[in-house]
């Protein structure tokens, strides 16, 4: 079946005090962004209006819109959620952030109701929006919230996919949140992710070890001999295809993470340093799971260089590629 046409993507602002206008308008200015989605961002015509022009940015492609159906193609659609907020570069600033999370709630909704097709967010900065109504860790917990369905934070890029068994917590917490249930749960995701999202039939997954050396064989913990192990067996006498687990200390050295489809790490900082090491600002943030699709850059909020017309936008570029290739895969539908 073919494409009827491009899929509508609905866009939340991020946090204004970062660098997410400034890369939704140099992402969506460009011709190969266009030709595969229309965008609606869902903000301010005049908050990103008086960011444009602040950052010499084109004001000509702008489109403002009361209704999603108001889109137009090859246009910058600007979906006016409220009238404008009064910013500042690199501050953190609670009630400024509250109008990025408006627009993250109100984009969610839009693709949960299908107004729109998919959903790729700007950063937010977790401090400043963390609030009596938003409490969260970040947006892909958000979205585990409001579907009530766990998502799996997998990070993709065109050379390596990594996913992460626990994401947003406390170095100290992760031994006790990890289980040999939340391991099988997060592969079995993981896995599905990969046949039905990047339809990849059999797909080939890598285990890190939890343990430096895969613990040694208890000598420096037990964990990966009681819980990363049985999982792998379990699983692989039904037909999965896991290997692991590897020391991360090696696995990522001789590129031996070409020969898997993904990696599945432990935690946080275990599964981000080798993906950004290898893929800074051409990665994509993917929340797997969702019965939504919704992806977004690999970088926050940088207040260090909001304003200052320095955002590298390849990130976000990526965002809606990945999300709208997903949405043909998903849909069984052949891409343009």
């Amino acid at each position: 079946m073919v494409n009827p046409r491009k899929i509508r993507a609905a866009i939340s602002i991020g946090d204004p005090n970062g660098i997410g206008i400034e890369i939704i308008l140099k992402s969506l200015s460009k011709e190969e962004v266009l030709d595969k989605i229309i965008p609606i961002v869902f903000g301010s015509y005049n908050l990103i209006m008086n960011q444009a022009q602040a950052l010499g940015q084109e004001v000509s492609m702008l489109h403002s819109i009361s209704e999603i159906n108001n889109a137009k193609e090859n246009r910058i659609n600007i979906l006016n959620v409220f009238d404008n907020c009064d910013y500042k570069f690199g501050v953190l600033d609670k009630a400024v952030s509250d109008f990025g999370i408006l627009s993250l709630e109100l984009a969610v909704n839009a693709v949960k109701n299908k107004q729109a097709d998919v959903l790729v967010t700007a950063p937010i900065n977790k401090n400043a929006a963390y609030s009596q109504s938003f409490k969260f860790s970040g947006q892909t917990d958000y979205l585990s919230s409001f579907f009530n369905l766990e998502a799996l934070m997998l990070m993709v890029s065109d050379s390596l996919k990594i996913a992460l068994t626990t994401d947003h917590i406390p170095l100290k917490e992760v031994h006790s949140v990890l289980s040999k249930d939340l391991i099988k749960r997060k592969i079995e995701i993981l896995n599905k992710a990969l046949q039905e999202d990047f339809k990849i039939l059999n797909p080939k997954i890598a285990v890190l070890a939890i343990n430096p050396h895969a613990g040694d064989n208890g000598v420096i913990g037990n964990d990966d001999n009681s819980l990363t192990i049985p999982v792998i067996n379990e699983l692989n006498s039904n037909n999965y295809s896991i290997e692991g687990p590897f020391p991360s200390d090696t696995f990522f050295s001789n590129e031996r993470y070409k020969k898997y489809d993904a990696v599945l790490a432990a935690y946080h900082d275990q599964g981000l340093i080798p993906f950004k090491t290898i893929n800074f600002g051409k990665g994509v943030n993917f929340s797997a799971g969702l019965p939504i699709i919704r992806t977004s850059p690999d970088h926050g909020t940088a207040y260090d260089i909001a304003g200052k017309g320095l955002a590298d936008p390849t990130s976000f570029i990526k965002a809606p590629e990945i999300a709208s290739n997903i949405y043909f895969a998903r849909n069984n539908l052949i891409s343009k």
